[in-house]
């Protein structure tokens, strides 16, 4: 079992809902919500997380952490201090006032860079990260993110970027332990993983019209 998407079940900060599914801004109705801000109230899942993490990077050679406007700054401070780097974020727009920057923190100009996220859903917001440090100067060797949906749009989106994508645990292997554990009925489980295939038509396919 991947024991990061144990971790997200275990301490809800991904949950699933066949019977009431979620809605997302979108209006399109999901078994699915990941709320990864909460780990931070977890001392020892923390560690964990940050831990696998770092292993992750072991085998990349960067010069600074960057993490994602909001969500990704506090893992972003924790690896950097682990790791002994610099560390920056990156703002989701300039700034309107002061010195105008959309990066704070360590300078990424000739610099290789990591970029750490929370959760890839669409991947617009992380994307929009990627080409900001792009911007300033920097090579992005690649987005690293605690939980991503599958979703193929992002896929396309990152693929076209040029850019790679590593997460510590995704829709497939948080289903798989949602089953070895018993989280939800079988049947319900074979209807959450459907999802991702057509996240679109989803819940009027299962009785949940989407919204808006």
């Amino acid at each position: 079992m991947n024991e990061i998407a144990k971790i997200l079940l275990e301490k809800k900060a991904v949950t699933l809902n066949i019977k009431e599914p979620y809605t997302y801004s979108s209006g399109i109705r999901s078994p699915i919500y990941c709320d990864n801000r909460s780990l931070a109230e977890f001392v020892e899942e923390r560690k964990r997380v940050v831990n696998a993490f770092i292993e992750k990077l072991r085998d990349y050679e960067f010069d600074v952490i960057a993490g994602t406007s909001t969500a990704g700054i506090q893992w972003a401070a924790w690896i950097a201090y682990e790791l002994e780097k610099p560390m920056a974020y990156v703002r989701g727009s300039v700034k309107k006032h002061g010195k105008g920057k959309q990066i704070e923190g360590a300078n990424v100009d000739g610099k290789n860079v990591v970029v750490i996220e929370d959760l890839i859903s669409t991947g617009g917001s992380s994307y929009d990260t990627v080409i900001a440090v792009r911007n300033n100067g920097g090579s992005v060797i690649g987005v690293f993110a605690i939980f991503t949906y599958n979703l193929k749009k992002a896929d396309e989106l990152f693929t076209q970027g040029n850019c790679p994508v590593l997460t510590l645990a995704d829709f497939n292997s948080l289903i798989d332990a949602a089953e070895e554990l018993n989280y939800l009925e079988k049947e319900e489980i074979e209807i959450a993983r459907q999802w991702n295939k057509d996240p679109v038509n989803w819940g009027p396919n299962n009785g949940f019209e989407n919204a808006g």
